[in-house]
């Protein structure tokens, strides 16, 4: 791999961080017009509305590990769980959590990935276990100590860093065993579904509501989802694991900047310090990421 072709992928990983990072506000900003399950459910079907061309467009992928459609079936159902259940919790959490403080909690996926991973046998180094107890500290900072009342919103935000942990563990069992832009499509897809079952139940559907969202529904379906998606695969084609998941990790500093920039998003010196010491456990969390298990052919 040419020195050449890994910078071309990490200034890649780096635009991708600074999508999310300003996707943050387009979906904080939205929640002024229409309720979160309106939003994630419009944000999913252009999200998938994207990806749909490249199934016909794309290259043939490398070979698969061959695998029954019954053992797939179930971690398809888990990851499209987890996309939904990420989305949902995230921007309900955002109805009263800034956009800054959501996105340095929801980076503490890099933590909880390992964690879950403890139940279908990963091994987490020491370096993850300090990652860990140094995030907990940032996040008591963040949440706690660095706001007079503890906000509901930010449990709902840990809860989505969860589910996004056992998306990224989901992905990674997929990933050698499936196409992975078809794998995209089902999870965008299939979380789309889900959300315009469940909306009706949840919120009423105003035409005049979503029109008056229209840009940051633009912003956070096609760029935020679709493209960020189509550019992070085509990044880790030649990004190492420890550039990828460092230059993202900056999704969260670029969260914060756009919050204080376009928001007028004020955080205190407590939660400013709060975030510096997350940001290091992120980086810890990645320098040594645990050892992922060995894909097996049909029978695992």
């Amino acid at each position: 791999m040419t020195r050449s072709r890994v910078l071309r992928a990490d200034a890649l990983l780096l635009l991708l961080a600074i999508i999310w990072g300003s996707g943050f506000i387009a979906q904080k900003s939205a929640m002024i017009h229409i309720g979160p399950m309106t939003f994630i459910t419009i944000r999913l079907m252009l999200g998938t509305a994207f990806i749909a061309p490249w199934l016909f467009l794309r290259k043939r992928s490398a070979p698969l590990v061959p695998t029954r459609f019954r053992t797939l079936l179930p971690i398809l159902l888990g990851v499209i769980v987890a996309v939904f259940l990420g989305n949902w919790l995230q921007q309900t959490g955002l109805v009263t959590t800034e956009a800054g403080t959501t996105g340095f909690i929801t980076s503490l996926y890099v933590v909880f990935t390992p964690l879950l991973g403890l139940l279908i046998g990963y091994r987490v180094r020491l370096m993850t276990w300090l990652a860990i107890l140094i995030a907990v500290v940032g996040l008591f900072l963040v949440t706690v100590a660095g706001r007079p009342v503890l906000n509901s919103g930010d449990l709902l935000i840990l809860l989505c860093a969860i589910a996004w942990g056992a998306q990224i563990l989901f992905v990674g069992w997929l990933v050698p065993r499936m196409d992975p832009i078809q794998l995209t499509f089902i999870q965008l897809c299939g979380a789309a579904l889900v959300s315009l079952l469940i909306t009706p139940f949840f919120e009423t559907i105003s035409l005049e509501s979503i029109l008056a969202a229209k840009w940051d529904l633009l912003y956070s379906g096609l760029v935020a989802s679709g493209l960020a998606l189509m550019i992070q695969v085509f990044a880790q084609r030649n990004a190492p694991p420890a550039h990828a998941a460092i230059l993202l990790s900056l999704e969260a500093v670029f969260a914060v900047l756009f919050g204080w920039w376009l928001l007028d998003e004020v955080l205190t010196t407590i939660q400013f310090i709060g975030c510096g010491v997350m940001f290091i456990a992120i980086v810890i969390a990645e320098i040594k990421p645990p050892r992922q298990l060995v894909p097996r052919s049909e029978g695992d």
